[in-house]
């Protein structure tokens, strides 16, 4: 086994390998571990290309080890520049607008000319573009025999056998070979006659925690496709990012085959999430933003989404997954149980619905370590951690990279001040390089707060390290006013920092426990790359478990507002069971008996993973039906014999729910109320959540019979009764 330290004279920003054989086993290491790569087979059998790794920060230096003998590095650099118009990402109520190839920043030029690749959809000779690629060993090797793993033989082998059966579903109408101009395409353009499916992917790289702008991870998978794997373009359709953005894939036009599932793309059309739905959820906005353009498609190529079709001799729903056109993982597990609730909402016109995702026990989604940027010093602080050992300095310095090896040093001199400094500092005393906004005998550092009465504290999924905020009015940060202040990790202490337009000097307001009081406005957090960023109440910055982590605090009632779990479309009494039961159970959490996160400073968080999905205030400023629902039972909670019920609900059932004892939940309080109930509202329908509680569909059905929210929780609930939140 070889390890090898990698050095770039200019920072790359994304990484994939290219191997010789299947077998072949390299990882990548970062500061969470050492990251195996696989090869991605999921497009084509014939390919030897690992996953892309994308980098927070760009790298000068990475470091790899395995079986590196004829292994290929493919470092992509993407452009900086920002899309073409000033609007990209769009507000969820409003028709997204679909990013063009001109104005997200594709490289036409891959389109000409890159690196050669084999595709079982191209015969050998086609494509001969030149060898440019960066190899591990230097020395010219002998050819390697490509083997094939079992999956992949079968995967052909497959392929063939519905070529062969249903050659029709493989017809193209034309090809175009060369553009206007003459130039031969690397990847010619096919057309398929008709469009039979719309096939959902998710690209499988996390985006929870990456701080870099979506456009760019959109030009670092167009190259990945199109030169990386040697194909020429990228190989989906369209791609959604999370706040929403719709890109232009494919060039080529109405369609155009693309590269999406292997096998399957004459006929269909590939549209990627970005994400790794197998770690995260994807966000309302880009299920909008999908159900939007789901529908576009749809009249566009005249399909009938109620209508099954037939392809490859199987019968399948227009709108699919990818892994129902190919065994993957792909699009993950909490995208692919909805993707029925989106083809329902498309059918039924209501594409600004939400849906509904599984919930995972063993999948909290936690707030990953991000960047604070320092390329001058060569620091990285990212999500995924490259970080220099001894070992990587020396080789920095052999290298004759004396440039590194001296930025190296530098930074080590430093963080031996920095701990120096930190062992000295008394408290109070002004971080270094930065003036103290008031006297060091008054710095404001508070140890500990207690919410008040009636206010929730709900920790937000925030990522990063840092944080820029700024208010609808003037912010109070511990008592001392800023307009904007950006939050920083130092040690275990959360500290806000102020620069005055007039001045250069940065202030330190606040540090230790820093509280920032919109004072009744709204504190947006600028710097989450998340439609749902604006929260009315305290903003709280604290150092937990090694991390930079961000509290909500307010009262109850305006934490309902923004609770996203309820559809604006959905009957009012459902609504108003729904706001009843949710209330409920957070209130259960916020008694000191009853702690949901111990040892923890706060109630909740912002997740239906583990607690509810809150979104602030632009869930509440969308959503005016659910908000006169939360107003309508204003305060109301279900009780029993005079304690709080902690009212479970979940999405639907296959006709009864579930008791505590069989989600195997052990000494559940007021368990007699739950017990299994014929719930017949949701016949045809499959278990989604944990079945203990209000179902979501029997609710709905209860509300078009007539029931009022009394009577919807009553069934569910038996033996409670509704009483003011003292």
């Amino acid at each position: 086994m070889q390890q090898k330290t990698f050095l770039f004279d200019d920072p790359i920003d994304a990484l994939s390998l290219r191997f010789p054989t299947d077998e072949t086993d390299v990882s990548l290491y970062t500061e969470e571990g050492w990251h195996q790569f696989y090869i991605e087979k999921e497009f084509d059998p014939l390919l030897q290309e690992s996953d892309l790794i994308t980098f927070e920060q760009s790298q000068y230096m990475v470091t790899l080890r395995g079986q590196l003998q004829d292994v290929t590095l493919h470092p992509i650099r993407v452009s900086t520049e920002p899309i073409s118009y000033t609007l990209a990402a769009r507000e969820f109520y409003r028709a997204p607008r679909i990013l063009r190839r001109s104005e997200w920043g594709a490289k036409e030029g891959l389109l000409f000319a890159g690196l050669p690749s084999e595709r079982s959809d191209v015969p050998k000779g086609d494509t001969h573009a030149p060898r440019s690629r960066r190899t591990l060993n230097r020395r010219k090797q002998p050819a390697q025999k490509i083997t094939s793993s079992n999956t992949s033989q079968t995967r052909q082998d497959a392929c063939n056998a519905a070529q062969k059966n249903h050659p029709a579903d493989f017809a193209t109408s034309r090809t175009i070979t060369h553009d206007a101009t003459g130039k031969a395409y690397r990847w010619p353009l096919r057309y398929s006659p008709d469009i039979k499916l719309l096939v959902l992917h998710h690209t499988a790289q996390k985006v929870t925690g990456d701080a870099r702008p979506p456009a760019e991870r959109m030009r670092a998978l167009y190259e990945y496709h199109a030169n990386s794997m040697g194909w020429g373009d990228i190989g989906y359709h369209y791609l959604i990012d999370e706040v929403g953005t719709i890109y232009e894939g494919r060039q080529g036009g109405e369609n155009v085959v693309g590269g999406h599932a292997y096998c399957s793309n004459v006929g269909t059309i590939g549209i990627a999430l970005m994400g790794n739905f197998e770690l995260e959820q994807p966000t309302q906005t880009q299920v909008q933003s999908l159900q939007w353009l789901l529908d576009e498609l749809a009249r566009l190529y005249n399909m009938d989404l109620q209508q099954a079709v037939q392809y490859h001799g199987k019968t399948k729903q227009p709108i699919v997954g990818h892994n129902d056109v190919i065994a993957t993982d792909c699009p993950g597990k909490y995208f692919k149980p909805s993707i029925a609730q989106i083809r329902g909402n498309v059918i039924s016109g209501n594409v600004q619905n939400t849906v509904n995702f599984p919930r995972f026990t063993d999948s909290r989604r936690q707030p990953t370590k991000t960047l604070r940027k320092r390329v001058q010093d060569f620091g990285n602080r990212f999500s995924r951690r490259f970080y220099r050992t001894r070992r990587q300095v020396r080789t920095a310095a052999r290298s004759g990279n004396t440039r590194l090896a001296a930025l190296e040093s530098a930074r080590k001199t430093q963080n031996v001040q920095r701990r120096r400094s930190a062992r000295t500092r008394r408290p109070g005393r002004p971080t270094r390089g930065l003036q103290s906004a008031v006297p060091a005998s008054t710095n404001v550092v508070l140890q500990e707060t207690k919410a008040p009465a009636g206010h929730i504290r709900i920790l937000l999924s925030y990522p990063k390290d840092s944080a820029e905020l700024f208010g609808s009015q003037s912010l109070n940060i511990n008592g001392t006013r800023a307009d904007r202040i950006t939050l920083a990790r130092q040690g275990n202490r959360c500290v806000a920092i102020h620069q005055p337009t007039t001045s250069n000097q940065q202030l330190i307001l606040a540090e230790g426990i820093v509280r920032i009081d919109p004072s009744g406005g709204i504190t947006t957090i600028d710097t989450w790359p998340n439609a749902y960023n604006r929260f009315r109440g305290v903003i709280e910055c604290r150092v937990i478990d090694g991390r930079l982590s961000l509290i909500n605090e307010l009262p109850l009632e305006q934490y309902l507002m923004g609770l996203s779990e309820q559809p604006d479309t959905e009957p009012l009494e459902k609504q108003k069971a729904f706001a009843i039961a949710a209330r409920s159970y957070a209130a259960h959490y916020m008694e000191p008996e009853h702690t949901k996160f111990p040892g923890k400073p706060y109630h909740g968080s912002d997740t239906g993973a583990s607690f509810q999905s809150y979104s602030g205030v632009v869930y509440e400023q969308n959503n005016p039906n659910w908000l006169r629902a939360v107003a309508a039972v204003q305060h109301q909670v279900l009780k029993r014999n005079g304690e709080i019920v902690k009212a479970a609900y979940f999405s639907s059932d296959d006709g009864r729910t579930r008791s505590p004892e069989e989600n195997g939940w052990k000494n559940f309080p007021h368990a007699e109320v739950f017990s299994s109930k014929a719930d017949p509202w949701c016949k045809g329908f499959s278990l989604r959540g944990h079945g203990v509680g209000m179902s979501g569909c029997g609710a709905e059905g209860q509300a078009n019979e007539g029931k009022t929210a009394q009577q919807i929780l009553e069934y569910y609930y038996p033996g409670t009764t509704i009483e003011r939140l003292q």
